[in-house]
């Protein structure tokens, strides 16, 4: 869980090379995206502090304030900046790369705590997909953390670290962490702890409180939260008077989807259609809220966001987020979304953002018998202009075909699917497909089995033949996902090879996803490695998890107690978070109160208790991440895709 001590840092974007102040890791080291400067420097995965690099807004002098997001009354933010070595991929590749997509998708296919549970959800329910899945305390055998652990072991150490610290990074840690592991039992314990950071001097400890009580999921919030949306009096009471900070603001936003309180849809959908388009990241939060409720008033914000979506006086970049926000709140139950969705797409005068994000919804409300929809994708792989939209839409494509579970009566489609699939594979339309086909098809394969042993002969070819490290990543990846345990044995072979950390980190991935065992004591050395990279280190811990490997929890431990660089402690908290194993949680506790600690470490021991206990399987943010359009950026948003 990242905090926010350096959200209202001070980046000269123009000039200076990408700077880290936080955030997980989006891609190689040099996948510049449009707000970076080239160089080899890329964020930590995961730090307490900001986004990784901020989107439009960001200023080359004072506090970062949002274009045109109203106040300016941001108080607070560190100067410190944190900058790690990057990688060796010299790829000349910008966002279009699989990898940012992989990035922010990752959690659905990892879920790592799963892998502690015997009687765990299966990948397509419907828990595993949104996010709001089995508590930690319903499974019969379990190295996941009890309820009873967490009430007593977890949540008191963590509000008396709120009551007794001064220092931010560690409040905020803190307070984000109790959001994550609150329930219903403990919720007003909970929220008596937070109220008060409401009107701390820093704006990070205001930021990452209002998160928290949305994370938290009560809905003895919502009143509150309303409040400090709307920037009532009483809103301006409880941030310690003046105009609540519009990060505030958007952040409330945000918490009232993660409540699913039906009383805050009104609210939302006020705020959407009477706030000005100048208050950017408000307005966002408050879409991207949306799609993150499932309540009787849902229906209302279906009907009014399809509508909204041919409002051509809507700024562009707002209206790129209802099409994402519509797959997720309308899924494929609600056919009249996908003609506003699908026009969207298909408009000729439509922006870049807005058609990217189209494609993105198209998977997720469209059906294969939705003729239509099929025809628009495939027609735009094969001759959109727009590289990042194809790319999209093949992925989409994918989803609209996994999703079907009577491939007998669609078998035309079917075919046609997986041809184009196959041939975007081998013989692409553009040079780039290549990688994003190569992940179409893992998602396709996994729905349907009865493809799975071609598309893992014609993804081990494509790995055989690439010498390209990013593609033959990707198709590394796409073969862990298929679990192909023979390409397991070539792809840890290339790995022990290979020089390029890059490379290496996604084939420590798709070992994990092989459960590749062999692989386990050289990906422990690496983890013990003090020279190891935060993200390599990162992928790696994460390889040992998804073995279940038992030894990893206690090599992460020792190597968070000795780490020396912002970057490795925020690796390990992120990678001990997600494994989740019970075991963690004494010597966590023990390192976030000691005091002779540093503070950086104690406030990353925090994250990691945070991210053990959560009460969900996926991380809170996994719904907000998956399946949206990182390309359209707005900072209240970055913030949020950064935190641990």
């Amino acid at each position: 869980m990242r905090m926010f001590v350096s959200t209202i840092v001070v980046i000269a974007l123009a000039t200076s090379p990408l700077v880290a102040h936080g955030g997980k890791y989006n891609g190689p080291a040099d996948a510049a995206g449009p707000n970076a400067s080239g160089g080899g420097a890329v964020a930590p995965p995961t730090n307490p502090g900001g986004a990784a690099a901020l989107g439009p807004g960001a200023t080359s002098g004072g506090a970062l304030t949002a274009a045109g997001t109203g106040s300016g009354n941001v108080r607070g933010g560190s100067a410190r900046k944190a900058r790690t070595a990057g990688g060796s991929m010299e790829l000349g590749r910008g966002y279009e790369i699989w990898e940012f997509w992989w990035e922010n998708n990752k959690d659905l296919f990892l879920n790592l705590k799963d892998r502690l549970i015997k009687t765990s959800n299966t990948s397509g329910s419907i828990g595993f997909l949104t996010g709001r899945g089995r508590k930690s305390d319903t499974a019969g055998n379990s190295r996941r953390p009890t309820r009873a652990m967490i009430n007593s072991e977890v949540i008191p150490p963590l509000i008396d670290l709120i009551n007794a610290e001064d220092n931010r990074d560690i409040i905020d840690s803190a307070i984000l962490a109790l959001g994550r592991i609150g329930q219903d039992d403990m919720a007003l314990d909970i929220l008596e702890a937070a109220q008060p950071l409401l009107e701390h001097p820093e704006i990070s400890v205001q930021s990452s409180t209002t998160l928290a009580l949305g994370v938290l999921g009560a809905t003895q919030a919502t009143p509150l939260l309303k409040d400090l949306m709307a920037d009532t009096s009483n809103g301006r009471q409880m941030t310690g008077g003046g105009e609540v900070p519009w990060l505030v603001r958007a952040f409330a936003a945000l918490s009232l989807g993660l409540t699913n309180d039906p009383d805050a849809v009104q609210p939302l959908i006020d705020v959407i259609e009477n706030l000005s388009d100048a208050n950017k990241d408000i307005k966002v939060c408050a879409v991207v809220a949306l799609g993150l409720m499932e309540n009787d008033q849902s229906p209302a914000a279906i009907a009014f966001l399809s509508q909204k979506l041919n409002d051509r006086k809507l700024d562009a970049l707002i209206k790129s987020y209802i099409p994402t926000t519509l797959g997720k709140l309308a899924g494929r139950d609600n056919p009249e979304v996908v003609k506003p969705v699908l026009d969207a797409f298909t408009d000729r005068d439509a922006n870049n953002f807005v058609r990217q994000s189209a494609a993105i919804g198209l998977g997720r409300v469209a059906n294969i018998t939705d003729e239509d929809a099929l025809e628009a994708l495939m027609d735009y792989i094969q001759e959109g202009k727009d590289v990042q939209t194809r790319h999209f839409c093949l992925i989409s494509l994918a989803k609209i075909a996994a999703a079907d579970t009577d491939m007998q009566a669609s078998q035309k489609s079917h075919e046609r699917i997986v041809k184009m699939l196959m041939t975007e594979l081998t013989k692409p339309s553009f040079k780039g497909h290549e990688s994003w086909a190569g992940l179409a098809s893992a998602l396709y394969g996994r729905a349907h089995t009865d493809k799975q042993p071609m598309m893992i002969e014609r993804l081990k070819q494509a790995y055989e033949d690439q010498s390209d490290p990013s593609y033959k990543a990707a198709f590394a990846v796409a073969l862990g996902l298929l679990g192909s345990k023979e390409m397991a044995v070539v792809i840890y072979e290339d790995f022990l090879k290979s020089k390029n950390n890059d490379f290496r980190g996604y084939a420590a991935i798709s070992l994990g996803l092989t459960n590749h065992t062999e692989a386990a004591e050289a990906l422990r050395n690496i983890c013990r490695n003090k020279t190891t990279s935060p993200t390599f280190r990162l992928q790696v811990a994460t390889a040992l998890g998804l073995m279940s490997d038992e030894e990893a929890v206690g090599t992460l431990i020792e190597t968070l107690g000795t780490a020396e660089t912002l970057g490795v402690s925020s690796a390990v908290a992120k990678a001990l978070g997600l494994i989740g194993d019970q075991d963690a949680i004494s010597p966590l506790r023990d390192i976030a109160q000691d005091d002779s600690n540093n503070d950086l470490t104690r406030a990353f021991a925090c994250v990691a208790l945070g991210i053990v206990g959560e009460k969900t399987d996926l991380p809170w943010n996994a719904r907000i991440s998956a399946d949206n359009n990182y390309r359209a950026r707005v900072p209240a948003i970055d913030e949020v895709l950064d935190i641990l």
